[in-house]
Formats: C-alpha cells, structure tokens, sequence
C-alpha cells in the first residue's frame, strides 16, 4: 500500500459540472455486471449511474472517523518532543466533502475519537500512552488554541443543551467521577462520585445522547439519574447485590437489567421508579451486554448465539447458536453466520426468530438496510438498499479501488481507499 496524497482541490462534487456519460463499453460492463449480481448476490435490482466520488486527502495511520453528516480525518501526527504528538484534525460536511475546518491539536498519545460539538466545535478524545487515561479537548473551526482541555473520556454530546456526558478516572482508576460539562467552558455542571466497588453505566439510548445514568452500590442500592441536570430521580434496594451475589448491571432501552448468575435477573423500569417488574431465571452473566433492539432486548454470546428476550415479562423470546450478530430493521433482524468465508445476509422475524431467507452475500455496515458487498480479490464494494420484506438489494452503485473499511453516513458512503485516501460516494 502506497502513502499518497491526493490535493483536495483536485476533486470533483457534485456541484460541479458532471463527467461525460461512461462510453458504450462501460455501459456494457456495467450491465453484465449488475446482471452477475442479481443471479448471484439474490436479485439485486439495477444500478442508477452513479456521480464520481470526492477523494479526500490521508495518508498511512490516519483516522477516518463519521459522526452525523460530518466526516474527521486526524492526521498520524508528528512528534514535538516526547511523549508530545502534534495531530491535525479536519472537518468535512456530508455527502458535498466539502473542508469546513482544519485544527492542529497536541496529545499525549493517540486520538481515538472525534464528536461533533456544534456547527464550529468538536471534541477531540485521546487516550494516554503513559497512564492509559483519556483527555477530552475542545476545539474550535479557526481558532488555533484549544477552548479547553480536561482528563475524561466522552460518552456524550448535546451541542443543543451545550453539555457533554464524561468520566474522569482517578490515577489509581479505583475510583472516578461522571460529569456534565459545559460545552462553552469545560467547567463541570454536576458531578457523580463513583467509588471504587460501585457500578456506573450508562443509558441505553441506541446511539442518541444518553439520558440517564445507573448506579448500583456495593451496599446494594441501585440509583437513576438525569445526565442533563445530574438529579437522582428514582432509587431503590437490590437484594442479591446487598446479600454479596456477584451482579451485572445492563441498561436495555427504559429497562435496567441486574443480572445475579445462576439465580436469575431482575428487570426494574427507569420510567417506573426503578420498580421490579419481572424476575427470570435467565443466567445471563456468559452473554455480552444486553441491549435494547427495537422493541425487544438482544444479547449475544462471546463467539455465536443470539438470545432475543420479551421486555415485558423477561421471558425468552427465541435463541439460537447459528448468529453471530443481529441489525434491527423495522420488523427484522438482519443476521449473519460466524466462520464463513463470504458473509452472507440472512432475514429472520424479530417476534419469532424465523428465518424467511436469503438476501445474498451481503453485510450491513452501521445501522439501517444499507448494504455492502466485497469482491474477493478485487478492491471494489457494490453498495445498495436492502427491501427485507423481499429479501432484495436495489444497487446503488461501486466503489473502486477501496480497502472494504466503510461506513454510511447521512446521504453518502465513506470508504478508506487502497491509496490511504478517504473517497465520498453520494447516495443520491
């Protein structure tokens, strides 16, 4: 793989005037090959000509980070004396590409996040290479200096309500404070203690800003709190942590779930009180974190299985050990098998757990029924719109020369290019 740079000013949007049609040889090409992938790939509809992509600037170890309809490209960085990393952090809008900002910001390690702020702010979220912690900074379109700077790690921005949802560990990381920050200063709003021995977690909120916080002490009191305001709002007694059982606390949409191993789990609603309103026997310590998908809880073990449970009653729903992961859409689960060596998409009714069919060597990329599919052995991706119901793709277009590391976002696909370069592709 080569380290090219490609100038920014070189690329073509799509307010520019389009290419010339492709010649009738591509035409054909193009024909012959949607018609492969509908016999192959389970009936994927025709292709809409495609705008060419916009080729954003990168190079090798840069981060390609999509939030919303912004894409951030943080150089590798450049050393300026040890353990001191000079980083450059670049905004673009989606689907245009368009540079909207460019910030240069100093760490102590390696950026690993990036989240949008406001329309001229961002929060830069780097992780320590000496101590392992993380610092926020917050910065600023055109503004050369940081706005400030604080060791915590990002759970959550409200750019509306001006505050951000973080944790700040302490050096011994026994214990660690929740905070909501002023956006503006960087000055805390609230705070929440946790001592060592207790459990935080956050809200389960599907990708939105959380609105609560859940705490569950080693005596055994489990506690909610507003994140925007930091007010404790419902509190109440968990006898099998207070009796010394082993516990897991898992948000789950309006529920939170205590887990007590083999004795079973509690399922206490936040918009109730933190009333329990259902026990089960369901073990579910060997299960990673169950979650709300749509309007039931999904849980999956750590190699394959699904377990899909009843939010109501904390039944059961439907398992199985064929899925290694499960995207929610609409009155379907998107799944796909584990150990194979193309990844094929497979419908099952979210209800019942079954299986309506194949959608074809497809994978879903973030949320929605947008699709991917990899060419073996070539640097291409065909990506589409997936109909569940009919177990089709409509194709919206290719990607060329990309390494398969993409993700949707608002009106466009982003994909790192076999070059280092980041390409934009429009999805209308």
């Amino acid at each position: 793989m080569r380290d090219v740079l490609i100038d920014l000013g070189d690329a073509r949007t799509g307010d520019r005037v389009p290419d010339p049609p492709p010649p009738a040889r591509g035409r054909v090409l193009l024909a012959l090959l949607t018609g492969v992938l509908t016999v192959v790939l389970g009936g994927a509809a025709s292709a809409r000509p495609q705008m060419p992509p916009v080729i954003v600037p990168a190079g090798l170890g840069y981060l390609m980070e999509v939030a919303g309809d912004r894409l951030y490209v943080v150089s590798a960085g450049l050393p300026v004396g040890a353990p001191v990393r000079e980083q450059t952090v670049r905004t673009y809008a989606l689907p245009s590409a368009t540079l909207l900002a460019s910030n240069t910001v100093r760490v102590h390690g390696e950026v690993r996040s990036v989240l949008t702020a406001g329309d001229d702010r961002l929060l830069v979220n780097y992780q320590d290479e000496r101590t392992a912690t993380f610092t926020t900074v917050a910065l600023r379109a055109g503004v050369r200096e940081p706005l400030w700077e604080r060791p915590a790690q990002i759970f959550g921005v409200d750019p509306a309500a001006g505050l951000a949802l973080v944790r700040e560990e302490s050096a011994t990381f026994r214990d660690a404070d929740w905070h909501g920050l002023d956006l503006a200063t960087g000055r805390p709003r609230w705070t929440l203690h946790q001592p060592a021995g207790d459990d935080v977690a956050v809200g389960d909120t599907g990708g939105a800003f959380p609105e609560r916080l859940y705490a569950l002490t080693t005596g055994g009191q489990l506690a909610t709190y507003r994140t925007r305001t930091g007010q404790r709002t419902a509190r109440t007694l968990v006898p099998q942590r207070r009796d010394g059982m082993n516990t897991s606390l898992w948000p789950a949409g309006e529920l939170v779930l205590i887990s007590a191993g083999a004795s079973g789990t509690t399922g206490y609603d936040a918009a109730a009180g933190l009333a329990p309103i259902w026990h089960s026997g369901l073990n579910l310590s060997w299960y990673r974190g169950p979650a709300a998908c749509g309007d039931l809880i999904c849980a999956y073990l750590p190699q394959r299985g699904i377990l899909v449970i009843d939010p109501r009653t904390g039944r059961e729903r439907w398992s199985s050990d064929r899925w290694e992961y499960a995207a929610r859409t609409g009155d379907y689960l998107l799944v796909g098998r584990p150990d194979v060596a193309e990844p094929e998409l497979l419908v099952v009714r979210a209800e019942t757990g079954d299986v309506l069919g194949s959608a074809g060597l497809w994978r879903t990329v973030g949320a929605g029924a947008y699709v991917i599919r990899s060419v073996p052995g070539e640097d291409r991706v065909w990506y589409g719109v997936l109909d569940p119901a009919r177990r089709r793709v409509s194709l919206l277009g290719v990607a060329d020369r990309v390494t398969g590391d993409c993700a949707f976002a608002t009106g466009a696909l982003v994909c790192r290019r076999i070059d280092a370069t980041v390409g934009v592709w429009r999805l209308s």
